[in-house]
C-alpha cells in the first residue's frame, strides 16, 4: 500500500489546506474535540487505539494541501525495498492521507481516481459502502501479488470531507498480522472523527 500511497501524493494537484488555522472545537458526529486524538491537517481526530503506535503525522506538504499520518501494530522489523534502501516494516499498518482542493468537484474527482487506482492495482475482494461517525467511505478488501511488497493483503476506504478534502485509509498487513485487515480498518474508522469547521471558534 506504500506504492499507492506515494501514487496519489504524487496524482494531487490544485491544491488547498483541508482545515482551518484554529483547531476545531467539534466534530461532525457532535463530539466533542479531544486534545488526546491525532489530529491530522487540522481535518480528522483519530482516537487511536492502544493497539496501534503513531510513527508519523507529516505536514511537511501543508503548503501544498496534503496530510498523511502512519500508525503501525509489531514491533519494527528491517527490511530492504526493491530499491536497495532499508525501511522498518511491521505486522500490519495504516496509512491516512487527506488532499483539499481548491475548485468544486476537485475532491469528489481526486477520491474517484484514487479509488479506480486501488481496484486497479490490487486484487480486489470485496467493495462495499459503510458509513462511520456520519462520514461516508466505499472500503475496499484487498490481496497483493507483487513479489517485492513485504506486505500480502489489507484493505483501504476513500471518501471526500465537507466537499473540498478527499481522503484514503489504507491498512497494510503481513503474514504475521493474524487479524482480519478489514476489522482494523472499521475499527480504525469508527475512532476518525471529521471536524466541524460551522462552529465559531
Amino acid at each position: 500500500m506504500k506504492k499507492l500511497l506515494l501514487a496519489l501524493l504524487a496524482a494531487c494537484v490544485l491544491l488547498t489546506g483541508c482545515g482551518a488555522a484554529q483547531p476545531p472545537e467539534k466534530a461532525l458526529d457532535g463530539s466533542k474535540w479531544e486534545e488526546s486524538w491525532v489530529t491530522v491537517g487540522n481535518t480528522v481526530g483519530v482516537d487511536t487505539p492502544d493497539t496501534l503506535t503513531l510513527r508519523d503525522n507529516n505536514e511537511a506538504l501543508a503548503s501544498q494541501g496534503m496530510y498523511y499520518a502512519t500508525w503501525s501494530i509489531g514491533e519494527p522489523e528491517p527490511y530492504t525495498n526493491k530499491e536497495g534502501n532499508e525501511v522498518s516494516i511491521y505486522d500490519a499498518q495504516i496509512n491516512l492521507l487527506l488532499a483539499g482542493f481548491r475548485e468544486d468537484g476537485g475532491a469528489e474527482k481526486s477520491a474517484a481516481e484514487w479509488l479506480e487506482m486501488a481496484q486497479e492495482q490490487y486484487h480486489v475482494s470485496e467493495t462495499r459502502t459503510e458509513t462511520f461517525n456520519g462520514q461516508e467511505y466505499t472500503l475496499l478488501a484487498c490481496t497483493y501479488d507483487s513479489e517485492t511488497n513485504p506486505y500480502t493483503g489489507g484493505a483501504a476506504a476513500f471518501g471526500v470531507y465537507d466537499s473540498q478534502c478527499a481522503a484514503a485509509v489504507e491498512v497494510s498487513c503481513r503474514d504475521t498480522y493474524t487479524g482480519d485487515p478489514m476489522d482494523l480498518l472499521t475499527d480504525f474508522l469508527s475512532r476518525c472523527h471529521i471536524a466541524d469547521w460551522s462552529v465559531e471558534n
